[in-house]
Formats: C-alpha cells, sequence, structure tokens
C-alpha cells in the first residue's frame, strides 16, 4: 500500500509464486488472486497474509484467478478452469463452485441477489445468488 501523504510505499506483500492478476481492498484487508491459482487474504495496515486459499488443500481453483470480488462475509472467485467459486471470508472454506461457463471465467460482479459473470466463451450469465 502507498502513504498518500509523501507517496512513499508502505508495504511490499510477498507470497504469490506466480503473477498477481486481481485484487481488492477495504479498510482492512486486501484480497489477491493470481497465475498461482491462490486467494491471499492479507491486513492492509500491516501487511501479513493471514489465510492463503490453497487449489489443493480448499478445493479451489485449478486454473489462473482472474477476477475477484468481496463483501463482509464472502468471496467470489473468477478463473480459467470454468468456474466460479464462493468462499467464506472468515474461515476460506468453499462454500459453493457455479459451473456453466464453457471456457475461462474472465469478470464477474455481485449483489444481495445476483452474481453476473463473462467468459472467453463469448457470454455472460447470470446466477441465482439468493440460495448462496
Amino acid at each position: 500500500s502507498w502513504q498518500l501523504t509523501d507517496g512513499q510505499c508502505k508495504h511490499t506483500l510477498h507470497g504469490h509464486e506466480g503473477a498477481v492478476t486481481c485484487l481488492q481492498f477495504d479498510d482492512s484487508r486486501i484480497i489477491s488472486g493470481a497465475l498461482d491459482r491462490l486467494i491471499k487474504i492479507w491486513n492492509l495496515p500491516t501487511g501479513q497474509c493471514l489465510r492463503t486459499i490453497d487449489w489443493i488443500k480448499s478445493e479451489g481453483h485449478t486454473g489462473v484467478v482472474r477476477h475477484l470480488q468481496a463483501d463482509s462475509w464472502k468471496i467470489v472467485s473468477a478463473a480459467d478452469d470454468k468456474t466460479l467459486k464462493v468462499w467464506s471470508v472468515h474461515s476460506g472454506e468453499r462454500l459453493l463452485t457455479l459451473k456453466s461457463h464453457t471456457d475461462g471465467v474472465t469478470c464477474l460482479q455481485f449483489n444481495d441477489q445476483v452474481i453476473v459473470s463473462g467468459s472467453y466463451d463469448k457470454s455472460v450469465k447470470l446466477w441465482d445468488f439468493s440460495v448462496c
């Protein structure tokens, strides 16, 4: 993160084994996804890695994580493995896997009712999120 008053870098976060492809942050945390298929949750003030969502141990993505979005209790991630996955922010547990795209999922947005995803398969899909 950057110190806005003087433009100095406050932290450099190391831990991914491949290029970082997406991230989101709020007042307390940074969530990042990468070529290594991992999702990491970082403490914003300290730069400490709080959790790693591992693709093997957590039944995570088997392709590059291309996009993610989070709110106070969940993370939704999209990847080259043609899936979207819903995770608990607090435990890192995989709550749901959504499969319907025929190629890698490149982007997503969600609210309390709907997840919208886009893919290399040239489609946009709407998912009923009220059941999640």
